[in-house]
C-alpha cells in the first residue's frame, strides 16, 4: 500500500513538533531596557517609539505624592503622547484594586500601561494590561487567558528588589479567598524596563534592605532550581556577586548613585533569572505568610531564605558552594559541605546586619497557624522549580524550626 505524501508529511511534522530539543530552554525578556541615572528623561522618547499615543501610568500613591511620577509626567508631555494618572496602588495590590484600574483603562482607551514604583505598583500595572478581558476570580485564572493583553505594557522600579519590571509573573491578591495568587505567562514581560537608580536614592534604609532580600532570594532560588538553565544561571550568580557587595552601602548611605545603579542592575538580573527558571519552598510560603500577616514580602524572605537553604541543601550541596565564591566566603582547602554551610550562614549573618528579622516570633507568628501556612504552601506555584521534593509534614517541621529561630545542624 503506497502512503501518500501528504500523509507523509503530517506524520514528519507531528514527530518534530513533538520531540524535544537536547537541553533545550526558552528565554524571555524585554524587547527594550534603557537603564541609567535620570534615564526617566528618556521615558517619552521610547514610548513614542514603541507606538504609544495615550499613556495609563499606574503608580503607588506614596510614589506620586513624593513627586517621583512628575519626571515620566513632564517626558511623556514633551513627547506630545496624551497620559491617564492611576495612583490608588497602596501596599501589595488585590482584585478589587485591578478591577478599579481595569474599568478606568478601559474608559480613558489607552494603548499603553507603565507601571512606576515599588513592586506593588508594577505588578498591578502588569495586572491591569494582562487581565483585562478576564471578569472571574484571579485564584482559578486559567494561563490561555494571557493571551488577551492587547496594550503596551512598561515598568519603571523605584526600588532594588521585586525584578517586576522584567519577570512574568505578578502576585495578585484574591479578597474573596485573601490568598495571594501569582499568575504567571508570556504576555506579563514587559515591552519596556526603564532603570533609574536616581528614583531611588531617598528610599528608606529599612525598606532597601527588605527588597535587598529580596533580590537576594530571586537569585539564590533561581539558581538552585529545578528548571535552570545555563543563562538564568549566570544572571543569578552575578546577581549574588554584585548584591552583597553593594546592599550594605545602600543601606548605610542612600545616597550612595553608584551602589544604588548596582542594585538596580542585580534586581534586573535576578528578575531575568527567576522569571526564567522558577523560584522555590521560601517564595511559597512567604506568600502565605504575607497575606496572612501583612509582612512585608522582602522581611519575609529574609526570615525564611537561610532555614530553606540549609533544608535544600540535601538535594543541592554543590550548588550553594558554588555560590559559597559569589557570597564572598570561599576559602581555600573548604570541602563542598563546608562552602555550602558557608553560604547558608553568609546570608543568614546579612539578614542580621541589615537589621532584618531571623524567626517568626519576631514577627509575631505563632505556632497555632503552621498547619495552615504549611497546607498553603504546598499549593504554590512557585513550589514547583524547588531543588528537594518537599512533603506536608516537612514544611511544619521547617516553619517550627523558624519560630525557635535555630538553624538545623543538618541537612534534614
Amino acid at each position: 500500500m503506497t502512503i501518500p505524501t501528504a500523509e507523509i508529511a503530517h506524520i514528519v511534522q507531528q514527530t518534530l513538533l513533538q520531540s524535544q530539543p537536547y537541553r533545550g530552554f526558552t528565554f524571555r525578556s524585554p524587547a527594550v531596557t534603557v537603564c541609567g541615572g535620570n534615564a526617566i528623561h528618556q521615558l517619552g522618547t521610547v514610548l513614542k517609539d514603541l507606538g504609544a499615543s495615550h499613556v495609563f501610568l499606574v503608580a503607588d500613591r506614596l510614589v506620586h505624592q513624593l513627586g517621583l511620577t512628575r519626571g515620566c509626567e513632564q517626558s511623556i508631555a514633551l513627547s506630545g503622547l496624551s497620559l491617564t494618572l492611576f495612583s490608588d496602588v497602596e501596599g501589595e495590590p488585590d482584585s478589587q484594586l485591578i478591577r478599579r484600574g481595569q474599568q478606568q483603562l478601559l474608559a480613558c482607551g489607552a494603548d499603553f500601561v507603565v507601571g512606576i514604583g515599588g513592586g506593588s505598583a508594577l505588578d498591578a500595572a502588569k495586572a491591569i494590561a494582562v487581565l483585562g478581558d478576564y471578569d472571574g476570580l484571579i485564584s482559578v485564572f486559567k494561563v490561555g487567558g494571557l493571551a488577551s493583553r492587547h496594550v503596551g505594557l512598561g515598568a519603571i522600579p523605584t526600588t532594588a528588589g521585586t525584578g517586576s519590571e522584567v519577570t512574568d509573573i505578578t502576585v495578585i491578591k484574591e479578597v474573596e479567598t485573601g490568598i495571594k495568587v501569582p499568575v504567571k505567562g508570556p504576555a506579563l514581560v514587559p515591552d519596556l524596563a526603564l532603570l533609574d537608580p536616581a528614583l531611588m536614592l531617598d528610599v528608606p534604609a529599612s525598606i532597601t534592605a527588605a527588597t535587598g532580600i529580596d533580590t537576594l532570594t530571586h537569585a539564590v532560588e533561581a539558581y538552585v532550581s529545578r528548571n535552570a538553565n545555563l543563562l538564568s544561571r549566570a544572571y543569578a550568580y552575578h546577581a549574588v556577586e554584585t548584591l552583597v557587595q553593594a546592599l550594605p552601602v545602600a543601606v548605610g548611605y542612600g545616597h550612595d548613585l553608584d551602589r544604588r545603579y548596582e542594585m538596580a542592575v542585580a534586581a534586573y538580573k535576578a528578575g531575568l533569572a527567576f522569571s526564567n527558571a522558577g523560584l522555590g519552598l521560601t517564595h511559597a510560603i512567604a506568600h502565605q505568610v504575607g497575606a496572612r500577616y501583612h509582612i512585608a514580602h522582602g522581611v519575609a524572605n529574609a526570615v525564611l531564605l537561610p532555614y530553606v537553604m540549609a533544608f535544600n541543601a540535601l538535594s543541592c550541596e554543590a550548588d550553594y558552594a558554588e555560590l559559597a565564591q559569589a557570597l564572598g566566603v570561599a576559602r581555600e582547602g573548604m570541602t563542598t559541605r563546608e562552602k555550602c554551610r558557608a553560604s547558608v550562614l553568609a546570608v543568614r549573618q546579612l539578614v542580621l546586619d541589615l537589621g532584618l528579622p531571623t524567626n517568626f516570633a519576631d514577627i509575631g507568628i505563632v505556632e497555632r497557624d503552621l498547619p495552615q501556612l504549611a497546607e498553603q504552601a504546598m499549593k504554590d506555584i512557585c513550589l514547583v522549580g524547588n531543588p528537594r521534593q518537599v512533603e506536608l509534614a516537612q514544611i511544619e517541621s521547617l516553619l517550627k524550626q523558624v519560630i525557635a529561630g535555630e538553624l538545623p545542624a543538618g541537612y534534614c
